[in-house]
């Protein structure tokens, strides 16, 4: 479940806000009329399956929403398609550090979760060092919990099973750092969204624009920040989006499925051997027993 923040039992005590609690953090973010905003991340972060009248192909993004709605004074987006958690350390935490950011949005996972070589204590340890260098320089690391593929994603059962089991393992574990370590952890997947079709792009693993602007409101109300901007990012209309999308699918998606069929495509073929091999042979082991 999301983090719960009850504001009114918040004080400000402290001259120092290393000493402060994260609520106490939280709260200090509406008094900052021009604050600072970093995100990091993967293709969510970056802004894929969002579309403005801007650009036909990738527009703000949930975190570049969320910028606008509270009026940030500057707003770095360092996310990166098929960024995993330890690309993120090596590649982006610097960028955000060197920024000072009084807020950092995080969402990284996915591509952890699709890969053959996964694990849950590479992803532990990059969730605490990005948590512990961010608040070297005083920021609030929100960290978005990733989707359910049974809900979203296309493909067959078998494997949307076996990657639900790791995306609830990768949540847990980031939500568990984030409790520990002072940072905020907002889910999804117990969210309305999850099961609306108009909140998906059309390939099923990034959100729309609508999805994207919903994600942002989700975010912003769950820190009790209040919209500054006096209208948000336009949402496309529903005919131009899909259009849109379609294209995005036959151009980039094309690109995108080519360059991870060299480790994506086995990976998840031996990830449904494995799990069946596995099956099988729990099935014999307890007709022997």
């Amino acid at each position: 479940m999301a983090h719960n923040f009850i504001m009114s039992q918040l004080e400000v005590v402290s001259p120092s806000i290393a000493q402060f609690t994260l609520e106490q953090r939280i709260l200090r973010l509406r008094h900052i009329q021009k604050m600072r905003i970093v995100a990091i991340g993967d293709s969510s972060v970056f802004g894929v399956g969002d579309f403005d009248n801007e650009s036909t192909s990738v527009g703000a993004g949930w975190t570049g929403r969320f910028a606008h709605d509270l009026k940030a004074g500057r707003f770095v987006n360092l996310g990166k398609n098929g960024a995993r958690f330890r690309n993120v350390v090596k590649k982006q935490l610097g960028g955000a550090i060197s920024m000072r950011p009084d807020l950092a949005l995080i969402c990284v996972g996915t591509n952890d979760v699709l890969r053959g070589d996964f694990s849950l204590t590479e992803i532990k340890t990059s969730a605490r060092e990005i948590i512990a260098e961010l608040a070297q320089v005083g920021a609030v690391p929100v960290f978005l919990g990733i989707p359910d593929p049974i809900l979203t994603a296309p493909g067959p059962m078998s494997l949307k099973k076996i990657l639900h089991t790791r995306v609830k393992a990768v949540n847990a574990i980031v939500q568990q750092v984030a409790d520990s370590h002072g940072a905020a952890f907002i889910s999804t997947w117990d969210h309305t969204m999850a099961t609306d079709r108009s909140m998906w792009h059309i390939d099923r693993m990034h959100p729309s624009a609508k999805g994207h602007q919903e994600i942002s409101d989700l975010v912003r109300r769950s820190l009790f920040l209040p919209r500054r901007s006096r209208k948000k990012l336009p949402v496309c209309l529903e005919g131009e989006s899909t259009k849109e999308q379609i294209f995005w699918l036959l151009t980039n998606g094309a690109k995108w499925f080519a360059k991870r069929s060299i480790d994506l495509v086995p990976a998840l073929i031996w990830l449904v051997l494995s799990n069946s091999i596995h099956q099988h042979k729990f099935s014999a082991d307890n007709l022997d027993a």
